[in-house]
């Protein structure tokens, strides 16, 4: 008769690990079931080559829909990797014994189909996060995580302990039916028929590993006509699988069989360290700050180790938790503030530690390509954030710009630019972070080419004919320049041309400048010719000088406030490019909107403002045309709107300039008492928009100055303005500065 040793362990822990070691060794099994997907045993000798170092992590995916994926990560202490090593260590057969991937991947597709309500339903079924917590809560421990750890992770004495777990299982399922949900059933189900099978085979003792909450569902088997009932009909796709690198930190996520640790760096020292008595721990914490420039002492490590043995001995525990060095690191490093315990959680109690999978491991061919590309450029995938400055000079930092560009051009969010100081267009900074999740966006991405060049052209080609607006094709070439991609560069002008010769739409034309002066200037810089996009630019500069000023007529506010966005824009980007024939057409485009009556008077307000500080209208001008807005005959929100747009962003205008600031004060002063409470809030969100420094100054120069523009300090003989009228202006201003 087979003898059946069901062991419950937790997914990731050194304890369970320690538990599980010393148990096979007890009974010298035969036979392993270990839970995991059976498609990942044709992968276990990948696990004796000295390549693989955890964390790693089993992949399964589906690949004609490689974005429905699951993971199954593995660390040192992880239990399950400890009885790989160990079977093939001492020749001992071993299965997968979980439900498929075939299967599981199958009800992804089913969870995320709306048409199969039934299943929906079952998985958003709030269920605890943790049963463990009532065992906490009994035993006096603040959650399932420390009790577990304390009882399990931290015991010293295995004797015994896979029974204590199953009969605490056995206690939690029955108290909490709902937290075992429909797809759970389904996989004990078929554990039930894996260990049926086994048992008919000639294996004299099968060790059953699984997630402890498992264990009595294994235990208590019922009828088999009963599973066969539940596993008929099951859903299934074709289904692949292959090692990745983990990370600790992914440690921390519920993935595969839904195991996630708060704390993994803390479970690699407890693994590799068993019979530290803190001193190690704590030594390492005092290193990372001592790197921080913090001055940490020898009597601080030990006044640290010693007061978290104190206090576990007063909590009436054996050994001191990862809480109890917690609170002695705040206390004795911190002085009783917790910063530096954040900056000792990322690096230590979390880890920031990636592994490593042999050359072998079966992949597709456009991840081969990428990993060919990071040895040769010297940028592996790494766990912690790093921040890279390219000198595009350099042939080493240039092969790397092309790289993250062309990656960031598949979607793959690796390496993500960010703003360099300094001078010069031969620089460019870049952050790296890895994230597992990568690996299956390119291996999503696969389907369009063997090489990341290959899969870059095919793969935009195909967005780039999908694309019927041309701001969003202008912003996709703006991306694909920097990658160096010639005939898509070509392709992708070509069609810019034919969709910018049928476009009617003026914003739209106004939206794309921006990207085509960048593009110009861009290839200036890289020597590359855009004369094409260049003549497409002028053109389309031509066609808004022609037809621009109908979309600024009999348009309300939110239109007008969109608009002006797109001025701002656009008058920034040409005045960069310093183009003489196309500053001509610009500024003529801008010049009607100011003269226009039918403009929007935001609009005709910011025009102005344009032309007066490019020089393009002469003091005299400027306050011709105040005056006009400022006077009676015009609407009061005209006359608001007018001053928002002229003074949009920028109070220097009031503060440089005397005699716009005359015109200004001196129509808000004539503002009746109603079109004052009216226009109030429109002029209030003007102001507000000036710069804290601004409107400081501004509240300081009203105090001082009278309404005929001369200062009260130096023309008291002379002063136009009573008492009466200070009293009045010097309020209503503090309440526009928002200083009052």
């Amino acid at each position: 008769m087979t003898d059946i040793h069901l062991l419950g362990i937790r997914h990731h822990g050194p304890g369970s690990c320690r538990n599980i070691l010393q148990e096979l060794e007890r009974i010298r099994p035969n036979l392993i079931l270990l839970e995991g997907p059976a498609e990942a045993e044709a992968l276990m000798p990948f696990v004796s080559d000295g390549q693989m170092k955890p964390p790693v992590a089993l992949l399964g995916y589906q690949p004609d829909a490689p974005q429905n994926a699951v993971f199954y990560p593995f660390a040192d202490f992880s239990p399950e990797w400890q009885a790989l090593r160990y079977a093939l260590q001492e020749n001992v057969s071993l299965r997968f014994f979980d439900l498929p991937l075939a299967h599981s991947l199958a009800f992804e597709v089913e969870k995320k189909d709306s048409s199969k309500p039934a299943e929906a339903n079952d998985e958003t079924i709030e269920y605890p996060s943790d049963p463990f917590d009532l065992l906490a809560e009994a035993a006096g421990y603040p959650d399932g995580e420390s009790w577990w750890n304390m009882n399990i992770e931290q015991r010293r004495d295995s004797s015994g302990i896979f029974e204590a777990v199953k009969e605490a299982v056995s206690a939690l399922r029955e108290a909490l039916p709902g937290h075992t949900s429909r797809r759970d059933l389904i996989r004990e189900a078929w554990m039930r028929r894996m260990i049926r099978t086994a048992q008919k085979e000639p294996f004299e003792r099968i060790a059953v590993i699984c997630g402890a909450w498992h264990v009595p569902a294994l235990e208590n088997m019922p009828k088999v006509k009963d599973d066969n009932e539940l596993l008929k009909g099951l859903p299934k796709v074709k289904a692949e699988c292959t090692w990745i690198p983990w990370t600790y930190n992914r440690l921390t996520f519920r993935s595969g069989y839904g195991a996630g640790i708060d704390s993994p760096g803390w479970y690699h020292y407890l693994w590799h360290h068993p019979d530290d008595d803190g001193t190690y721990w704590v030594s390492r914490i005092a290193a990372l700050l001592r790197g921080k420039n913090m001055d940490i002492s020898v009597a601080h490590v030990i006044e640290t180790v010693r007061l978290a043995q104190t206090t576990a001995a007063l909590r009436g525990l054996p050994t001191p938790t990862l809480e109890e060095y917690n609170e002695a690191v705040i206390t004795v490093i911190g002085f009783g503030d917790d910063i530096p315990l954040q900056l000792v959680r990322e690096t230590l109690i979390v880890g920031n530690r990636l592994g490593t999978v042999p050359e072998g491991v079966p992949k597709v061919p456009l991840l081969i390509d990428v990993e060919r590309l990071q040895k040769r450029l010297r940028i592996p995938f790494t766990a912690e954030i790093k921040e890279m400055i390219l000198d595009l000079r350099k042939e080493t930092d240039l092969g790397r710009s092309l790289f993250f560009h062309r990656l960031a051009l598949l979607d793959i969010d690796w390496a993500k630019p960010e703003t360099t100081g300094g001078k010069g267009t031969f620089k460019e900074k870049w952050s790296l972070y890895h994230k597992p999740e990568q690996i299956v966006c390119i291996i999503e991405r696969a389907v369009w080419g063997n090489t990341v060049e290959e899969a870059v052209q095919k793969y935009v080609s195909d967005r780039m004919t999908r694309i019927t607006r041309i701001p969003e094709l202008t912003g996709l070439l703006d991306q694909v320049i920097p990658a160096n991609l010639p005939e898509l560069v070509e392709a992708m002008t070509i069609r810019l041309d034919r969709l910018s010769a049928a476009s009617t739409d003026i914003v739209e034309m106004m939206e794309a400048v921006p990207d085509l002066v960048n593009i110009v200037r861009y290839g200036d810089v890289r020597n590359l010719d855009f004369s094409k996009v260049g003549n497409m630019l002028r053109a389309m500069v031509a066609r808004i000088l022609a037809g621009g000023l109908l979309v600024c007529i009999n348009i309300d506010e939110e239109a007008a406030g969109e608009l002006i966005e797109h001025l701002s824009a656009t008058d920034y980007a040409v005045s960069t490019l310093d183009d003489e024939e196309l500053n001509g057409m610009w500024y003529g485009f801008v010049q009607q909107i100011r003269n226009s009556s039918g403009a929007h008077p935001l609009l005709s307000g910011y025009a102005a403002r344009i032309l007066y500080d490019k020089g393009r209208i002469s003091r005299e001008e400027m306050r011709d045309t105040l005056s006009f807005y400022s006077s009676v005959g015009n609407a009061p929100s005209d006359i608001a709107y007018w001053f928002e747009g002229f003074l949009r962003a920028s109070g220097s205008v009031l503060l440089l300039d005397d005699n716009l600031w005359q015109l200004v004060n001196g129509w808000l002063c004539g503002l009746s008492d109603g079109n004052f409470i009216e226009l109030l809030p429109v002029i209030r969100r003007t102001f507000s928009n000036f710069t804290t420094a601004e409107r400081r100054k501004l509240g300081e120069k009203a105090k001082g100055f009278e309404l005929n523009g001369t200062d009260t300090g130096t023309a008291v003989g002379n002063n136009s303005c009573n008492d009466e009228d200070a009293s009045n202006v010097i309020p209503l201003l503090g309440k526009l500065l928002g200083i009052g």
